[in-house]
């Protein structure tokens, strides 16, 4: 009994981890499809430089990924991790990708017509649901 509890916690654990490293990827293609095909002019580059993404594992930081580009500001940087951080706390449990655009503006911003992160909404929802099934989830 106890060979197949461990069988099964390993194989758990291997999802688990395939579900994390999947994750991780998708929040590399959602924060650039934000950071190259936003529609507004991001005059400061403030704006693109706080777009980013963070993954969470039970509660806890488990990886900041990258915010903005390369050449963005750091303090827009810093200010869409915090914001991203400030979030953690709303999921205790499971794996939970989460991307934003940090700067306190984005949203009207994007109520102004402009894509901040509407596309890299539309573009998760695209590719979170084929990573499930191809990792067996759904």
């Amino acid at each position: 009994m106890s060979e197949i509890d461990s069988y099964i916690e390993r194989t758990l654990e291997r999802k688990k981890q395939a579900l994390i490293y999947s994750l991780l990827a998708i929040g590399e293609q959602v924060r650039n499809e934000a950071v190259l095909n936003g529609s507004y002019k991001d005059q400061t580059r403030h704006l693109r430089g706080s777009v980013g993404y963070i993954l969470v594992v039970d509660g806890q930081l488990y990886n900041s990924g990258n915010f903005g580009k390369n050449d963005s500001p750091s303090a827009a940087k810093e200010e869409g991790r915090k914001f991203a951080e400030s979030l953690v706390r709303k999921y205790p449990k499971g794996v939970v990708l989460i991307c934003v655009a940090g700067k306190n503006y984005a949203a009207y911003v994007a109520a102004k017509g402009y894509n901040v992160i509407d596309s890299s909404e539309l573009l998760a929802g695209q590719l979170v649901p084929k990573m499930l099934r191809k990792l067996g989830f759904k």
